[in-house]
């Protein structure tokens, strides 16, 4: 029989180990209980889920507030306080399957705020487009297979054309829901979605050619709302912000501002988020927290905004040509 020898000195070295980090988590726990107790005691009890999310940069509880709110079933709506940064990010998660429910891309002439397109379209919810100049959009918004503007085609940089497949979310007749890199070749509301961005890189000094048909697959998406850059594709990080050709546009990778994104589950379902305080080099892998297999920026800063039917979630005041809405089938006035 084989004798073990117990070093007492070594054990007792082990125990205190354990009980000190007994005592962090516990003093850990109660430090982040105490943080969101305020927002806790805001949100009512009844039906309120708490989920963990934790980032590289923050730590964030969840807030379910789905049950607290006048929000129609297959719609929830989530939020919390981003810890470290003073800021809060909301999002909706949208039921793509809901046979009462539907997603639309408004684009109105004279650009105006959101508040306006929930009382004009009485949407159940809604967030802020794609990127624009005064009236016009510079990404792409199609609804109900009506064309209403395209992705940008070309940016100038270095006094030269570039050449960009930009991302869109795209709906297609069945209500299958994809994030892909686009392109609009005319005004037909026929789109071409590519495998993989034009390869370029930060301050590239060389257009690249102009993306060929060939090149892509063509389909008629009932809708589409542009945007950029791509976040996630197929459930793992992707930024293609080199790629879009964001270098230049004053859209900053790791620059503390508003942000607008959108993304698809893997069991399609939409979420549309609104965080008061992110960088866009960070959003990959918090969208991938939360459940996005493929995700997407929109435009974000001044036009971030976020608003159910009855409540103004998070608004800046910014007149914008575009909006993403949840509607309700039955009731809304095409």
């Amino acid at each position: 029989m084989t004798k073990h020898i117990v070093d007492k000195n070594k054990v007792t070295s082990q125990l205190r180990l354990i009980m000190e980090v007994y005592m962090l988590k516990k003093s850990l726990k109660l430090s982040s209980f105490l943080l969101f107790l305020p927002l806790l005691l805001n949100c009512g009890g009844g039906g309120t889920e708490e989920k963990k999310t934790t980032t590289d940069a923050y730590q964030i509880e969840w807030n379910n507030l789905s049950d607290t709110t006048s929000l129609p079933t297959g719609v929830e709506f989530y939020s919390a306080k981003i810890e470290g940064t003073g800021g809060s990010v909301h999002y909706l998660k949208l039921d793509l399957i809901n046979d009462a429910l539907e997603l639309r891309a408004i684009s109105v002439p004279q650009s105006q705020n959101l508040n306006e397109f929930v009382k004009e379209t009485g949407a159940i919810a809604a967030i802020n487009g794609g990127y624009f100049s005064g009236n016009t959009s510079y990404s792409a918004v199609i609804d109900n297979f009506n064309y209403f503007a395209r992705n940008v085609t070309s940016l100038n940089r270095n006094s030269k054309a570039y050449p960009v497949l930009r991302s869109g979310l795209t709906v297609s007749a069945d209500n299958t829901a994809e994030v892909n890199w686009i392109y609009q070749f005319d005004q037909s509301g026929e789109v071409y979605k590519f495998e993989a961005p034009l390869a370029y890189a930060t301050d590239d000094s060389t257009p690249l050619p102009v993306p060929e048909k060939d090149d892509g697959t063509a389909f008629m998406p009932k809708l589409v709302i542009g945007g950029g850059p791509t976040l996630v594709k197929d459930g793992l990080e992707n930024l293609s912000y080199a790629e879009e050709v964001f270098w230049g546009s004053g859209v900053f990778l790791n620059d503390l501002r508003p942000r607008t994104a959108v993304c698809v589950t893997a069991d399609q379902h939409l979420i549309m988020l609104v965080a008061t305080h992110y960088k866009i080099s960070a959003l990959p892998k918090f969208l991938i927290s939360i459940g996005c297999e493929n995700a997407m920026n929109l435009d974000g800063g001044g036009s971030s905004a976020m608003a159910t039917f009855d409540t103004e979630i998070y608004n800046q005041n910014r007149a914008v040509p575009s909006a993403l809405v949840i509607v309700d089938k039955n009731t809304y006035a095409q």
